[in-house]
């Protein structure tokens, strides 16, 4: 990892093929455990038509000569809606102030699981969030109480996890990290 060289930047609106390209070659694994939508297109669609719009910051990593092929995203969500993580917050006894708080959902293709990439943009992340004003992060929507590597890597990260909670999609677990 520490040779290879990636572009972190934010999304633009010129990243639709390659949105669209990075989700649909994610495994049935990855897309569970991530966003699952089966409609890539129309989801690179709705994150494009969201630049600059929301509460949104989607971030793109790639090799730096090649745009066309996105190796991660990171979604950024500036907004707590109130029936969503400020509940189950309160329910684990942690109040979640939205003035402080973002939520996090980073996603790394398939080819770099296990080699470092996840790890590498969590620095240049946490320095987008402190700019922004924000010193707390909380998984978006949680992390699938299955998905132990990702559970692992997050508690490396510093998250601890502040409870749990079902879903259709089964159980999950809601973590938190306070950035010094």
């Amino acid at each position: 990892m520490a040779d290879t060289a990636f572009a972190f930047r934010a999304l633009q609106a010129e990243d639709a093929a390659a949105l669209t390209s990075f989700l649909a070659g994610l495994s049935d694994t990855s897309r569970r455990f991530w966003h699952g939508h089966a409609d890539h297109a129309g989801e690179a669609a709705g994150w494009i038509e969201a630049i600059g719009r929301y509460d949104k910051l989607r971030l793109v990593v790639h090799h730096p000569d090649r745009a066309d092929r996105l190796d991660a995203v990171v979604d950024l969500s500036f907004s707590l809606p109130a029936d969503a993580e400020p509940e189950r917050y309160a329910s684990y006894g942690i109040v979640l102030d939205p003035t402080r708080t973002v939520r996090f959902g980073p996603c790394v293709a398939d080819a770099w699981h296990g080699r470092g990439l996840a790890g590498a943009l969590v620095p240049p992340t946490w320095e987008a969030v402190r700019l922004l004003g924000r010193d707390r992060v909380v998984l978006f929507g949680g992390v699938h109480a299955d998905n132990h590597r990702a559970r692992r890597f997050y508690r490396r990260c510093g998250f601890t996890e502040a409870g749990t909670f079902t879903t259709s999609a089964g159980p999950s677990v809601d973590m938190v990290l306070d950035l010094p």
